[in-house]
């Protein structure tokens, strides 16, 4: 049986979730470079097969992950409802429980995490921050925005921030893409392309302003992104390749200068995934699962500090490495933290799920 489109395009968006956000969780895993009590136990210079393979991971294939978040989410922001102040107040009250309150409890547990590392697990820090204890009244508001290169305690939790700001922009956003028409979304696209890590403040970032808009953009024209973008699954899959390829070829040789390549990259590659999955889940060869989709916000809120003491008690336990267990680790640490996850997530859906709910904006 082959799935009609609009349930093509649910299952597409559902079955991603979680493939997703172990894609983060391998952006956010670095076995090079860490750092206890201020010395350095491994120099990633030395690893040269680990260093490409954690560029390619990390810089190209993993960073489509959170520009299809924001896609998705102004996808589904505009989605089967007609604009309105009045919906604008309703959606606004309903990101308080789904955005607002899983953001300020996840930075309040890191900070409680980093606070208890501090007082009772020294030698597993870096011995580079200050420690909490000595932090004035500015600091403790900072830990909520902006509290270590432009993101929160929870340093995962910057899309959140970001994607709140963008919410609270939707109307301005809702008319540009109205009456601006293709052009809006040209404009920001080349803003992000040219400007995208200069031109940033914290919250206000271009690429969570374009990619969110980007999905508002077929969302309000009433058109299906799984259909649009049928077509490009070879095409974009080619030229995604070449620019990865590319990319990591101009980082290999040491040449500066070119961070279009990589964004341009980001973009083939939304193309790529989406094309290919929508495929896949529309000849049924891929299937969704409850759990893996249920599961993916408290993953993905919970996933640093977990994976910073593994990362730091594995690296100490294998010191000093070979470049192979390096590569090993690196590929699996990710999986490992992603099924923990999974499985804390589904204790606590089973026995406490009204905490699970709160915890996670209601994505059960």
């Amino acid at each position: 049986m082959v799935l009609n489109d609009d349930v093509t395009l649910s299952k597409t968006i559902t079955f991603l979730r979680f493939p997703l956000i172990v894609a983060v969780i391998f952006i956010h895993t670095n076995l090079s470079g860490v750092v206890i009590n201020g010395a350095l136990l491994e120099d990633g210079a030395q690893f040269h097969i680990y260093r490409l393979v954690h560029y390619i991971i990390k810089e190209d294939l993993s960073r489509t992950a959170v520009p299809l978040f924001f896609f998705f989410s102004g996808f589904l922001f505009f989605y089967h409802s007609d604009f309105s102040f009045r919906v604008y107040g309703q959606k606004l009250k309903k990101r308080v429980r789904t955005l607002l309150i899983p953001y300020i409890f996840w930075n309040i547990v890191v900070l409680l995490f980093t606070l208890l590392s501090q007082l009772f697990l020294s030698s597993m820090t870096s011995g580079r921050s200050r420690l909490i204890a000595d932090y004035t009244w500015l600091d403790w508001l900072n830990l909520f925005w902006s509290h270590w290169d432009e993101m929160p305690i929870c340093y995962q939790l910057w899309f959140i921030r970001d994607l709140m700001i963008v919410i609270i922009f939707t109307p301005i956003l809702y008319y540009a893409i109205k009456y601006g028409k293709i052009v809006t979304l040209l404009i920001l696209g080349g803003l992000w392309l040219a400007f995208d890590t200069s031109a940033k403040a914290p919250g206000f970032s271009l690429a969570a302003f374009f990619f969110f808009t980007f999905g508002a953009w077929y969302s309000i024209n009433k058109q299906n992104f799984t259909v649009s973008f049928r077509f490009m699954r070879w095409p974009a899959t080619f030229v995604y390749l070449s620019l990865v390829a590319l990319d990591t070829w101009l980082w290999y040789r040491g040449v500066t200068g070119f961070p279009y390549i990589n964004r341009l990259g980001i973009v083939v590659g939304l193309f790529a995934v989406i094309s290919w999955t929508a495929y896949g889940i529309k000849k049924e060869d891929l299937h969704t699962s409850a759990l893996l989709a249920g599961s993916s916000f408290f993953v993905y809120a919970y996933h640093g500090v977990p994976l910073a003491f593994v990362v730091k008690y594995w690296v100490k336990l294998l010191y000093p490495i070979s470049e192979s267990m390096m590569l090993l680790s690196y590929l699996l640490i990710p999986f490992f933290i992603a099924g923990i996850g999974v499985c804390i997530y589904a204790l606590l859906r089973k026995y406490l799920p009204a905490t699970t709910a709160l915890i996670t904006g209601g994505r059960l």
